[in-house]
């Protein structure tokens, strides 16, 4: 029988972030203050108690020049991460690596590999001390081969930056052209290249297929249970028939959303729900098309996949 691992995520980006239109500038948390009762709110679905969430919380140097410490968000929220941590979840870290000394300055994307290299190595010393993630996210999907080597270096285990077939506008970094949709071990000169086993394992945040109202066709997006349920009901189709037809017995699955898209407050738009209850629905239908297959499922952590697909990996080798 086909298993899969299933990992529910949360990137903790400020409201604003991840609109159609990005504003780097925004530091306002209102969304992930309203996701401190996430956990209380998913227990009203029996299917969705007690699953764990990964959060990748930002730590950087935008936090640091503009809040005053690059751990901001793990010392303002502290009994919160106190207490989803005994509740089994993990704490990942997410920089999003960019370069705005005063509030009224651009935040700019650092992409020169060695500038970017120093940065995580500088902000890691600086935060090791206040927490200790399990796992890596680099902030707007992107890596080069030195930011991925250094995060090796660090001691992660694994990262899941990646997003299969997405590429950046011009000028920006990403590009995850060809890039496997399961878990594998990037080359160290081509991360889209599944190579030889290293000791950091990527879990792409997966993709799929998904046409918004504003969309002349079906776009490649990272797979997200904080759209509408039409929306995400039409792309779970296609992957009920991926998983049927794939010639893998273990498959990994890293869902993805940010704390303003299900903020009631801001409203619905074209995309996003703007509800944790409709994120919620979205969840137990993709566990239901599961069950439909006769499929087994866990939800597990990214770092508890990771592990799961290691050991998965070694007995099909031994």
């Amino acid at each position: 029988m086909k298993r899969h691992a299933l990992c529910l995520t949360v990137d903790t980006d400020p409201d604003g972030l991840s609109a159609r239109v990005p504003d780097r500038q925004s530091l306002h948390w209102e969304g992930l203050e309203n996701l401190h009762n996430l956990t209380d709110q998913m227990h009203a679905f029996s299917q969705l108690r007690d699953i764990p969430i990964t959060w990748f919380v930002r730590a950087d140097g935008q936090l640091e020049s503009i809040l005053g410490s690059a751990t901001y968000l793990i010392e303002t929220y502290s009994n919160f991460w106190t207490r989803v941590e005994r509740q089994g979840h993990e704490i990942g870290w997410h920089p999003h690596l960019y370069r705005q000394n005063r509030k009224e300055d651009a935040a700019v994307v650092i992409t020169e590999p060695t500038e970017a290299q120093d940065e995580l190595v500088r902000l890691w010393e600086k935060i090791r001390g206040a927490f200790h993630p399990g796992s890596f996210r680099h902030g707007e999907g992107w890596h080069t081969p030195e930011t991925y080597t250094t995060v090796e270096r660090l001691g992660f285990r694994c990262d899941s930056t990646a997003i299969p077939g997405r590429k950046g506008h011009e000028g920006h970094p990403m590009n995850w052209e060809g890039a496997p949709n399961q878990p594998y071990f990037p080359q160290f000169d081509d991360l889209c290249k599944s190579g030889a086993e290293r000791s950091l394992l990527e879990l792409p945040m997966n993709t799929w297929t998904l046409q918004a109202p504003y969309d002349s066709a079906p776009r490649v997006r990272y797979m997200n249970p904080a759209v509408h349920s039409d929306l995400f009901l039409s792309a779970l189709k296609g992957w009920e028939k991926a998983c049927r037809n794939s010639s893998c017995d273990f498959l990994v699955w890293v869902l993805i959303f940010h704390p303003d898209e299900v903020l009631a407050g801001r409203g619905p738009d074209a995309l996003h729900s703007r509800s944790v209850a409709e994120t919620c629905r979205n969840l137990i239908s993709m566990t239901e098309c599961l069950q439909r297959l006769e499929h087994g499922f866990e939800w597990a952590t990214v770092s508890q996949a990771a592990e799961q697909w290691r050991v998965h990996r070694r007995i099909l080798t031994a």
